[in-house]
């Protein structure tokens, strides 16, 4: 039986998810099967395959794509790219389809849950390993009222890395930013601006630092995003006020390296545990 392959399809040649910073994690688990991926604008018929998809640039297109799916016996389909959840999964039909949804909500709740993890620049930009000489570190977007309030107290924060845009992008290139990543133990991760998901909290993992996740979104209101997509299983330490991030610092600092390393395990065990999954679902 020949390997499946990994389609990346849209109906918009120039909108493909393989060129998108989200698609890092399905980038990483295909590279760890060694699963060809091909960029299609029609999908070729076959018995069995992944198929990824950006859900922004797709919407109102779903009955198109489901016809296209119909012609795989067993799909193991990936909405991604898709923040403000404007495509309409439930439009996909198909007797033999295992769905997962990148930001997915709680009305998402039949479907399996992908995070954003990490960007798949991330690779290319590793720095060399360096001692923790800072306690936290943020740089990024100060562009709503959660990264605001996190933003009036982090120039009272001793032993700091702070290095705040007024956008997505804007400041410090990957390798720069990576590597005073590295050399931090803490980094909060306030909630993006539209899904309170965000590459930081997985990036801070990878650079073995201790994030700290939001729980409430940008327009100010309780967001379950991580019970949503991990259930109880969720390590990372949580807030709902960054006015009391010098508490939280000194709680994680009174356990670390262990809760670093307890952290930096759950998420190697994710990846590994999902990449295996998939693989099962495609031959179910």
């Amino acid at each position: 039986m020949s390997q499946p392959k990994a389609y990346i399809f849209s109906v918009d040649p120039k909108d493909c998810a393989k060129d998108k910073w989200d698609y890092g994690l399905l980038k990483e688990t295909f590279d760890r099967n060694n699963t060809e991926e091909i960029v299609v604008d029609v999908i070729p018929e076959c018995e069995r395959a992944f198929v990824v998809i950006p859900g922004k640039g797709n919407a109102r297109k779903e009955k198109e794509i489901s016809e296209e799916l119909n012609k795989i016996g067993r799909v193991v389909l990936f909405i991604t790219g898709d923040e403000e959840n404007l495509f309409d999964v439930k439009q996909i039909k198909h007797d033999n389809c295992s769905i997962w949804i990148q930001y997915p909500t709680l009305k998402h709740e039949r479907y399996n849950k992908l995070p954003i993890g990490v960007p798949k620049h991330l690779k290319d930009n590793l720095p060399e390993y360096s001692n923790k000489v800072n306690d936290i570190c943020f740089a990024g977007q100060i562009t709503h009222q959660r990264r605001q309030q996190l933003a009036s107290v982090m120039p009272t924060i001793q032993k700091s890395i702070y290095k705040p845009t007024d956008g997505f992008a804007k400041g410090s290139t990957p390798k720069e930013y990576y590597k005073d990543l590295i050399s931090s133990k803490i980094v909060p991760s306030p909630a993006g601006v539209v899904s309170i998901d965000s590459f930081r909290l997985f990036e801070a993992i990878e650079m073995m630092c201790v994030p700290i996740a939001d729980t409430i979104n940008s327009k100010g209101d309780k967001d379950k995003f991580y019970n949503i997509v991990f259930g109880n299983d969720f390590p990372i330490p949580k807030t709902d006020n960054w006015k009391k991030l010098q508490d939280i610092i000194d709680e994680i600092k009174d356990n670390y390296p262990n809760n670093m390393h307890q952290i930096v395990c759950w998420w190697l065990k994710f990846k590994r545990d999902f990449a295996n999954k998939i693989m099962r679902e495609v031959y179910e």
